[in-house]
């Protein structure tokens, strides 16, 4: 909609639902498992019995898709932007985009055993004084772990993107965009586990790893102009002259993380199937004015989490380092018998400054039986994205030339039924290329 009517303004809405489906077959991974084909075990064989013994088929642990008619995922697209023509030859866009997804696949192990029932005095071997095996505690005994798929997960995305692009002009073009968002949700991918003890949406429920909160990213292209031109200096010019500079640059916040921690002793905490989460007992967040190659987060805000506990750390708390990147390239256009033909001299660097870009933390904090944190890369740099890479290459670009067919030839091509009385004039350029109408009237189709 243009509200003056003048061109100058658009405003602009959209909304779309649009159905997916799992990736691959949600049946797929049933294929290998019970009643289609067993995987017996052998305990005490050596090489010469192997062949002759059958082995013991213990529970297996099997994928189920839950049964009835389930709904197909889905996705609700939705948009209301407004453009601006700020002059300059440059167009002002802002709008908000949000997405819904509904219906998504997620699984859960339906057969887990009950929440401390291996701290149940009922379930201890009388023999070892341990523990049963979890596949005597299970609700459905004879079965391993069932994964149950289920399409009950959501996720949502909203955003305000803002953009600034302006046309080739006067050897000048440039894009600017930036997008501020959030996005939540269940689960990041199909087939995603969540917990069987809690709600998902209480346990499970959080940032989506690929959720980044600021985003900018400015491309540009200059045509730098040539001095050798400007002084009518021919000689100078085969240095100077053809010139182009152009390049993306993006700066981006940090992905989510959720911190986790081991102990020394290997003490069993939950007494479940689920681990415990670390326990956080504080801000964890550091001012950037303290942060250090060593200690980028507050480590001291985490402790362990005691026994018969599952911890209380939420998804995603914690962010990885930020990215700023440059690929810029160089290019110079070198013309040979003409400006149909040239050579292309071309510089590609990515990550120009060839800066350290660190991407994680060491997130893995460990414990003794006293509480003690005893890692001590806890809260470290330690992963890097690539280094600088350099391109360089040499190509010879052309195009062809347009023939112009003669009234003699377009008149012999007339008389014998080959074009139509109403074709364009004959002399009308037309590509080289072999046509079956070479003077037909719209020129350079084929």
């Amino acid at each position: 909609m243009d509200p003056k009517g003048n061109g100058k303004t658009a405003i602009r809405g959209g909304f779309g639902i649009f159905y997916d489906r799992p990736q691959g077959n949600v049946y797929s991974a049933t294929v290998g498992q019970p009643p289609v084909s067993y995987m017996p075990t052998l305990y005490y064989g050596t090489l010469a019995t192997f062949l002759q013994a059958s082995g013991v088929v213990g529970p297996p642990d099997v994928i189920v898709v839950e049964a009835a008619r389930q709904s197909l995922p889905s996705t609700m697209n939705f948009s209301f932007g407004v453009q601006r023509d700020v002059g300059f030859r440059s167009v002002l866009d802002v709008s908000y985009v949000g997405s819904l997804g509904r219906h998504l696949l997620i699984q859960r192990n339906i057969n887990s055993i009950p929440m401390y029932a291996r701290f149940d005095p009922a379930n201890v071997d009388g023999t070892t004084g341990r523990p049963l095996a979890d596949n005597f505690l299970r609700p459905y005994l004879g079965m391993g772990a069932i994964q149950m798929r289920t399409f009950d997960a959501t996720s949502n995305y909203h955003s305000l993107q803002a953009s600034l692009n302006r046309r080739m002009t006067n050897g000048l073009q440039y894009g600017v965009a930036y997008t501020w968002s959030k996005a939540l949700g269940t689960g990041s991918a199909d087939f995603e586990g969540v917990s069987y003890y809690f709600p998902k949406r209480r346990w499970n429920y959080g940032p989506l790893s690929y959720d980044i909160n600021h985003m900018l990213v400015i491309n540009y292209i200059w045509e730098i102009p040539g001095l050798g031109k400007r002084l009518g200096n021919r000689l100078l010019g085969a240095f100077t002259d053809d010139w182009q500079l152009a390049g993306i640059t993006a700066l981006m916040s940090g992905r989510p993380f959720t911190p986790g921690f081991s102990t020394t002793d290997g003490q069993d905490i939950t007494g479940s199937q689920e681990g415990a989460r670390i326990t956080v007992i504080g801000d964890p967040r550091l001012p950037k004015d303290q942060r250090t190659f060593g200690r980028n987060f507050n480590t001291a805000a985490f402790a362990r989490t005691p026994q018969r506990s599952f911890g209380n750390v939420g998804i995603g708390i914690l962010r990885y380092p930020g990215w700023s990147n440059w690929d810029i390239s160089v290019s110079k256009r070198i013309p040979w018998k003409g400006e149909e033909r040239y050579f292309q001299l071309r510089g590609e660097f990515y990550n120009a400054w060839n800066h350290p870009q660190f991407n994680s933390y060491d997130a893995g904090a460990r414990f003794n039986p006293a509480g003690q944190q005893v890692n001590a890369n806890f809260g470290a740099l330690n992963g890097t994205r690539d280094p600088r890479k350099i391109q360089l290459s040499l190509r010879l670009m052309f195009s062809r030339r347009r023939r112009r067919f003669g009234p003699r030839w377009c008149a012999f091509r007339r008389a014998a039924g080959r074009i139509p009385e109403r074709a364009r004039p004959c002399d009308a350029h037309v590509p080289t290329r072999p046509s079956r109408n070479p003077c037909r009237s719209s020129p350079g189709a084929f």
